[in-house]
């Protein structure tokens, strides 16, 4: 039997893609069973909630490898934050708030595998022209890393180097017209953003930058991911999720863990799950969010797909609260580095609400 391909987490929610359905319409979501908070969390597929608990965690799952490897990525106050370009474009001529666009990118050696051994050097940087980037959080950087001096508004440079680890930034793009203009809508086409770097380059038009999940895998091993996300002015919390997977030897399918943060890259917890085909022959994922401090914050569920000669594929699903009501919507694409060591995903996660119902 072939063994099933694994997936995780990145984000990007397909239409073409089976969602896991919630409580049947004869349950009543709030009445929530009490041995549903105690049980004993046993790994299986076929269970609504995938065998997990609603019981709050230690942080980080009691797990400390977790922790230091999916731990909090590094503020950074950009004196750009306060530029007029992006200050002046906070609202339209109306008074209205404007929606904003945070990216983020993630370079090297995603997968964590340590038979790499030759460093890489992907100093380089992220261009907006026109517009602005300012930097939010710098991913994993080390005391070899840099950030370059600000001076160019449209330009973010950067000394970094990988090895086993990896490198990236989450910012936010602030568009503007060729002429500055705070008042007119800059043309999404003519907008572009270019990543460069010696070991890749590659440039994004504005209009692709919303709900943009793309990861792209280099002849050495070293990969880069472009996750991005648009923030309506009045929206609900969402944000990046980026983590690995490993096939499990014991059983079919397998177990993935990481990291979830909100659109400007700050740490809100930990997910740990796993996937694998339940009874009915489906691709299925079941994990459990939790925050930074180990509070229960949902049961992840939902399915996968495989592309790519089984190297690569997407998954979309949802997340239940403790009252078993859909809290939001979670999707993005996973990658194989192999069948031993498995590979890693990035994605997005989007909590429903009343004012922005929208999928990602």
């Amino acid at each position: 039997m072939k063994r099933t391909p694994v997936f995780l987490l990145t984000l990007f929610v397909s239409a073409g893609l089976v969602w896991m359905t919630g409580c049947s319409e004869s349950e009543d979501p709030s009445a929530v069973d009490d041995g549903l908070y105690a049980r004993e969390q046993v790994i299986d597929l076929n269970d609504d909630m995938g065998g997990y608990n609603l019981a709050d965690e230690s942080p980080g799952f009691g797990d400390q490898a977790l922790i230091d490897e999916f731990g909090d990525d590094d503020e950074f106050m950009d004196p750009m934050e306060n530029h007029p370009l992006v200050t002046d474009r906070e609202r339209d001529r109306e008074g209205n708030l404007r929606g904003r666009i945070y990216l983020m990118v993630t370079w090297g050696n995603l997968h964590r595998d340590t038979t790499i051994t030759d460093a890489t050097d992907w100093s380089g940087g992220l261009s907006v022209d026109p517009g602005v980037v300012v930097l939010k959080r710098v991913i994993r950087f080390e005391p070899h890393d840099r950030i370059l001096p600000r001076t160019d508004p449209g330009l973010l440079t950067w000394e970094s180097h990988t090895l086993p680890g990896i490198d990236g930034i989450v910012v936010r793009i602030a568009p503007c017209t060729s002429d500055g203009d705070p008042d007119a809508e800059p043309d999404s086409s003519n907008t572009i953003i270019t990543f460069e770097t010696e070991p890749f380059s590659t440039s994004f038009s504005l209009r692709e930058l919303p709900g943009l999940n793309r990861i792209v895998t280099l002849d050495d091993g070293n990969a880069v991911a472009f996750n991005a996300v648009y923030v309506p002015p009045i929206t609900c919390a969402n944000g990046f999720l980026r983590g690995v997977w490993r096939n499990n030897p014991d059983r079919p399918g397998g177990d993935f863990f990481g990291k979830y943060v909100d659109q400007a890259g700050f740490h809100r917890g930990f997910v740990r799950g796993h996937y694998g085909v339940n009874s009915d022959g489906k691709n299925v994922f079941f994990g459990k969010w939790i925050s930074r401090t180990g509070k229960f914050m949902g049961i992840l569920r939902g399915t996968y797909d495989t592309i790519e000669d089984e190297r690569a594929g997407m998954f979309a699903g949802h997340w239940i609260g403790r009252d078993r009501r859909i809290e939001g919507v979670v999707g993005g694409e996973w990658r194989r580095h192999d069948e031993c060591r498995g590979g890693f995903f990035r994605g997005r996660w989007k909590r429903e609400c009343r004012l922005d119902r929208n999928t990602i």
